[in-house]
């Protein structure tokens, strides 16, 4: 090889293990905060917007970290107004149902047909609620809080039970409850242990 040909690979050697600053040395680049995946906030019935779908939206990490079995079961659909899946719980697989649901129902509608509950458990989340539905056997419980894409809506219920509502509300609480937490959601409660 000619020297001609060797001198300006040689050179740049030399200035690169000469140069004061290394690659080690750079600073960083700044990590980007998480943008939250689901807003609690207000929203529109008629709205232009896609309702949360929890079946896919919720990452596997957050639902497992929730005790849900993985992979959830295949969604419904119900047009553009809900979005429905369901899975059981890793401790009792066998035993009950968990329902996560995205939908365009207002807290005012649920209540308009006296369906809100009385405090079988508070909710910690700001603007949580928790309500039955039309036919309530006596131990349904959905808790749900508002987004600014619609109601998350959680429900737990085990068909072959003794429990009562107090219980399937404390499991569907405390599961809506730890997917706030963990999805980066940014209006008061920004915890995400």
């Amino acid at each position: 090889m000619p020297v001609r040909r060797l001198l300006p690979v040689a050179l740049g050697a030399l200035l690169t293990a000469c140069s004061p600053t290394t690659l080690d040395d750079a600073p960083p680049a700044p990590t980007p905060e998480p943008a939250p995946v689901l807003e609690l906030g207000d929203f529109d019935p008629a709205g232009d917007f896609a309702v949360f779908d929890p079946c896919t939206e919720i990452p596997p990490e957050v639902l497992a970290g929730a005790g849900l079995v993985l992979p959830l079961g295949d969604s419904t659909r119900d047009g553009e107004r809900s979005v429905l899946c369901s899975t059981s719980l890793k401790q009792s697989p066998d035993k009950g149902v968990m329902l996560l649901s995205g939908d365009r129902y207002p807290r005012e509608r649920i209540q308009e047909m006296d369906l809100l509950l009385a405090a079988e458990v508070q909710p910690s989340i700001r603007g949580a609620y928790l309500h039955t539905l039309p036919g309530d056997t006596g131990s349904d419980c959905y808790a749900a809080v508002h987004t600014t894409r619609g109601r998350f809506v959680v429900s737990y219920n085990e068909p072959l039970t003794s429990s009562d509502r107090a219980y399937f509300c404390e499991k569907a609480t405390n599961t809506l409850e730890f997917i706030i937490r963990h999805l980066g959601e940014s209006n008061g409660n920004s915890d995400r242990s």
